[in-house]
């Protein structure tokens, strides 16, 4: 089985992540739209700077956090966790992404929020429909 293959195919069928960000003794929580983008195996996701995450985003890149559909049954799990670094999204690459966002969510057309990159570097999904417990894993080279 390709695990990043996997592991993206179940992140392209969902639409929110949970980000973690974290500068000095601060941590803040949010949630966040995204849209996948497989090839760079990154998220595009919109928010202000001057929000509580924007500020601690700016002033400390290195994010985690987990995207994961709700279900009652444990034998259904799924879920990823993640761990990556996110910009702002600038030039030609940040308006490939604008493009994305705004075709995944057509009412970001209407909002004027900037754009981030989340450069995924490692994750692992959690997936019991392979079988409980089951673990797969990805990290950038």
């Amino acid at each position: 089985m390709d695990e990043l293959a996997h592991c993206l195919n179940y992140l392209a069928g969902q639409h929110v992540l949970t980000l973690c960000t974290q500068h000095g003794d601060e941590f803040w929580a949010a949630n966040c739209f995204y849209a996948l983008d497989s090839e760079n195996i990154s998220f595009w996701l919109m928010t202000e700077p001057s929000t509580q995450h924007g500020r601690l985003m700016v002033a400390s890149p290195l994010v985690v956090g987990t995207v994961s559909a709700q279900t009652a049954s444990v034998s259904q799990l799924q879920g990823v966790q993640f761990q990556g670094v996110i910009t702002l999204a600038e030039g030609d690459v940040g308006q490939r992404g604008l493009e994305a966002y705004q075709q995944r969510f057509p009412i970001a057309k209407q909002k004027s929020a900037p754009l981030w990159q989340l450069k995924i570097e490692r994750l692992k999904m959690t997936d019991n429909q392979l079988g409980f417990g089951t673990k797969l894993r990805w990290q950038r080279p």
